[in-house]
């Protein structure tokens, strides 16, 4: 085998090891085909030189398809097409000077390598713009929390927001409007200080803990949803194990007072504001708009105005597990409550409402219940400590 052969053999090697590399850090599936595709390929390379063709073709698609890329992916193939030109000319050139019986399929292995590499950067190019372009809405929030704790688990970040201690109103007061007949007769709490997941946990972080995604994957900074309250206590036993620390689901009163705001409180009937369209993801604004709509679903935590604290998504988006099992208000003062726990088959309470009901089940104190083993698409978590 010559030198050159040799050289071109580690090179399709290299490009074989990078893409097998992007076939394990991308969850596009048109990627994952293409990169497929081109693993096939290159295992012919070395005696097929006409798959040049096949490969083309992929590249073309994917440039196709990077819509607002479009300009810089076909800089990028035209660059490589002239490359492959230039080559070609100069390995012809070679070709008919020599009359060697191996210049033809020489031509072929460098018109090949060099093909394989102008695919594999536009393949990366295009998988890296395509998945900012479709998580476009996953990193706008910013932290305004005045005192917030950032958590690292196996690669993943979150922030636990400070919560200072306090006496508050729980169910619904006059400002609430609406109220359901489980949310009075009102009671005066005080809790002692706490902290709270600045977002509901995201599937970026499950799978950080958990190791598994959702049946239907939204986006890393999209809430954790179709979990059970049994699901979440396995989420967070493990969560502990990792980080060894004391997270919780919070309280319901825990989780009331922080919707208010907490000793910052403006007495929002929402979390955050009177008017819901600034602070949540409902019916009118996500689910009203159809399967055809991109605001249709789910939404990246931290797209609308956080609350007084700095809490982003409490008021819609998924409805949020509380630790306590469900029971009627006796408006009796109490402190540090969390509610009964019965029996494993007890109704646990849910808050905050969701992306495809109504504004009145976003109001800080409106209240539902589901077994434990109960699982949603609307259903997530939030974490406490």
């Amino acid at each position: 085998m010559t030198q050159n052969q040799n050289t071109n053999n580690h090179l399709i090697s290299s490009i074989k090891q990078s893409i097998l590399q992007l076939l394990d850090e991308t969850n596009d599936q048109s990627t994952l085909t293409r990169c497929l595709d081109l693993l096939q390929a290159s295992q012919k390379r070395r005696e097929e030189g006409d798959e040049i063709v096949k490969d083309m073709a992929i590249a073309s698609q994917l440039r196709n398809t990077g819509s607002d890329k479009q300009q810089l992916l076909n800089y990028t193939l035209s660059t490589q097409q002239q490359i492959v030109e230039e080559k070609e000319e100069k390995t012809e050139t070679i070709n008919i000077s020599s009359k060697s019986g191996y210049a033809i399929p020489y031509r072929r292995l460098t018109i090949g390598v060099l093909t394989l590499i102008g695919i594999f950067v536009i393949i990366l190019l295009g998988s890296k713009f395509l998945h900012w372009e479709n998580r476009n809405d996953e990193f706008k929030y910013v932290t305004v929390a005045s005192k917030y704790e950032t958590i690292e688990v196996n690669g993943y970040h979150f922030n636990m927001v400070a919560i200072e201690g306090g006496t508050f109103t729980m169910g619904a007061t006059t400002s609430d409007g609406d109220e359901d007949s489980d949310e009075r007769p009102t009671q005066k709490v005080t809790l002692s200080n706490y902290t709270i997941g600045e977002t509901e946990v995201t599937q970026g972080l499950w799978k950080a803990v958990m190791g598994y995604l959702p049946a239907s994957f939204d986006g890393d900074n999209h809430p954790m949803k179709e979990i059970s309250w049994d699901d979440c206590q396995q989420f967070i036993t493990k969560l502990n194990q990792l980080t060894k620390r004391h997270f919780h689901l919070p309280s319901e009163a825990q989780w009331e007072f922080a919707a208010r705001g907490g000793n910052l409180s403006k007495n929002y009937k929402y979390a955050g504001s009177n008017h819901i369209e600034e602070v949540a993801w409902y019916s009118a604004n996500a689910w009203d708009k159809g399967k055809e709509s991109p605001d249709f679903g789910n939404h990246a935590v931290g797209t609308r105005k956080p609350n007084e604290l700095g809490l982003y998504d409490m008021s819609g988006n998924v409805w949020e597990w509380c630790q306590d099992s469900y029971a009627l208000y006796d408006g009796t003062p109490q402190k540090d409550p969390v509610g009964p726990m019965n029996s494993k088959n007890s109704f646990r309470v849910n808050r905050g409402g969701s992306w495809d009901y109504i504004a009145e089940s976003a109001r800080c104190c409106n209240r539902r219940n589901r077994t434990p083993d109960f699982r949603n698409f609307n259903l997530g978590m939030r974490l406490a400590e």
